[in-house]
């Protein structure tokens, strides 16, 4: 189940990130990003919508989630809800996603979930936080800070 505005993060019992964010390598966490989608199947490949790279209507679906204008959840700054919806679809089909971009989408989602936004300032230095070759355990310190500061 989503996280509710304010919630405090849970860890996962399989991986020990935050709920969604050992997605797609921890089996539970990707359940979580891809509770909802899974449940739509592609009529051409047969697999989950917008899933498979190169199925002409899976990639149609996919790029379609970029283009949406999402309405925020009552209590998260804005844009919250559409960096939610394209950190869910790099963490759901990670192909060509450079493995540092990776870590940071997929570390950054539940802190978003629970509605956390970075300002630019702050995203601009979990990147490069990430391109230096950051492990996880300090990019997701790093996140820890940020979501916990005040303002």
């Amino acid at each position: 189940m989503r996280a509710a505005v304010g919630d405090p993060l849970r860890r996962c019992p399989s991986c020990g990130c935050w709920e969604y964010g050992g997605a797609p390598d921890c089996p539970r966490c990707a359940g979580l990003v891809d509770a909802v989608f899974d449940r739509l199947i592609c009529d051409q490949c047969s697999g989950p919508l917008g899933r498979r790279a190169g199925c002409p209507r899976c990639d149609v679906a996919h790029g379609m989630r970029y283009v949406a204008r999402e309405t925020d959840r009552p209590g998260v700054p804005p844009g919250n809800e559409h960096a939610i919806r394209v950190n869910v679809s790099v963490v759901r089909r990670p192909e060509g996603i450079p493995a540092p971009k990776m870590l940071g989408r997929r570390l950054l989602l539940p802190a978003m979930l629970a509605g956390f936004l970075p300002m630019t300032e702050q995203a601009q230095r979990l990147g490069a936080l990430v391109k230096r070759g950051a492990r996880a355990e300090d990019v997701a310190m790093a996140i820890d800070e940020l979501a916990a500061a005040p303002g």
